[in-house]
């Protein structure tokens, strides 16, 4: 379609890079290289140009209007200079973006990768190409390069993974992956993260012996008789499977009407305190692998690799999705992999309480000194217990 493109790159010398492409593919008079700052590609005599911008000093590229953009090397790219500048240019003409590059961690370059692997983010697509996809390139190259790099470095600039990185809050994500189903005939827990139009409604399954993953359900924009229904059937599924439930606010009478309806459910209310207690269990059970979950629930294994935290001024933590992104995936596994055995739960108290914190430290010494050094599963579940009624 006629109009204006970008070919955009970290720095001024890479866009040198899309100019060559372009000289390449296209000679006069169907595309001329013009100008120098910028340079551009004039096309059909004008109809389209392509500019070719660096992102470096992103307030350069304002004031355009494109139909469509390349990124170079997107990895390497600021997201401020998407957020505040390229995606806004997008938005007249209601353009395209094409992202390239090779993998650089887990940064911006890798959400929108996890996007694209979303069945929820229609708008969104991402594929994946290892250096040995490319037929002109020798394959025994691609083996030296191999036998003489480091295997992190080859994994991400050959394989075109994205590694985990070391400062990530879910450490182990890959270990926990498994093909190999679970055949145990129960008993089950269910965790349920409520949502109802924004976010979604994510019901995951364990087996409280292995901890392994039997089925994730995950939807939105449903009102909540038919969610109170659905969720009903999920737990029905899995022989009845005890039940923890998001709590909060509009949560509360959904799990009122559970418990009425005969579940065996168990509430969670979400604060900043329980939801930090919460996700750092998570952590625990990831890492230490006691949960483990099918390598095809790409979108909760997405939302784990992409989870962040962040300090306060006074100190605490805070955990969270980035910006823009959904967690409800995480925190429907944290309640699940609560009710499994041998787990020493995250102390829930309400907030409204008004000693939460201080029920919160009372508890985790209490539990210290009851559990340390304690190994035997069913031993540590019950001492967990007499702590949790010891301490309220």
């Amino acid at each position: 379609m006629p109009g204006d493109y970008a070919w955009i790159a970290p720095i001024f010398a890479t866009t040198e890079r899309g100019v060559d492409a372009m000289r390449t593919i296209a000679d006069p008079p169907l595309a001329e290289i013009r100008g120098s700052s910028p340079r551009y590609a004039d096309v059909m005599n004008g109809r389209s140009r392509i500019f070719y911008l660096s992102a470096d000093k992103p307030d350069g590229i304002r004031g355009y209007g494109f139909r469509g953009v390349v990124i170079d090397e997107a990895a390497m790219i600021d997201k401020v200079a998407w957020d505040y500048v390229i995606r806004p240019a997008l938005t007249d003409y209601a353009g395209w973006g094409l992202m390239l590059g090779t993998p650089k961690g887990r940064n911006h370059f890798f959400d929108w990768w996890t996007r694209g692997q979303d069945a929820g983010e229609p708008e969104w697509a991402s594929l994946s190409f290892p250096s040995a996809s490319n037929p002109y390139l020798p394959a025994g190259e691609i083996a030296a390069a191999q036998a003489g790099m480091p295997a992190d470095a080859f994994r991400q600039e050959y394989l075109a993974e994205f590694l985990e990185d070391h400062a990530g809050v879910f450490r182990g994500i890959d270990d926990c992956l498994t093909q190999a189903p679970c055949t145990h005939s129960g008993p089950f827990v269910v965790g349920c993260d409520l949502a109802k139009h924004q976010d979604f409604t994510v019901l995951v399954a364990l087996c409280q012996q292995c901890g392994c993953g039997r089925q994730i359900d995950r939807f939105n924009r449903i009102d909540w008789p038919e969610q109170k229904f659905r969720i009903r059937a999920f737990c029905a599924r899995w022989s009845n499977a005890q039940l923890y439930v998001d709590a909060t606010g509009v949560g509360d009478p959904i799990y009122d009407d559970l418990r009425a309806a005969g579940l065996n459910v168990r509430p969670f209310k979400f604060g900043a305190q329980s939801k930090r207690a919460l996700v750092q269990a998570l952590m625990v059970a990831v890492e230490q692998r006691m949960i483990r979950w099918p390598v095809d629930w790409e979108v909760l294994t997405n939302e784990l690799r992409r989870y962040e935290y962040q300090y306060s001024r006074t100190g605490e933590v805070h955990y969270s999705a980035p910006e823009g992104y959904h967690d409800d995936c995480v925190m429907a596994l944290g309640l699940a992999t609560m009710g499994l055995r041998g787990f020493i739960r995250p102390q829930v108290f309400d907030s409204a309480s008004g000693n939460s914190a201080a029920k919160l430290r009372a508890s985790d010494k209490r539990l210290d000194e009851l559990i340390g050094g304690v190994t035997d599963c069913e031993l540590r579940e019950e001492l967990t217990r007499l702590a949790e009624q010891e301490v309220r």
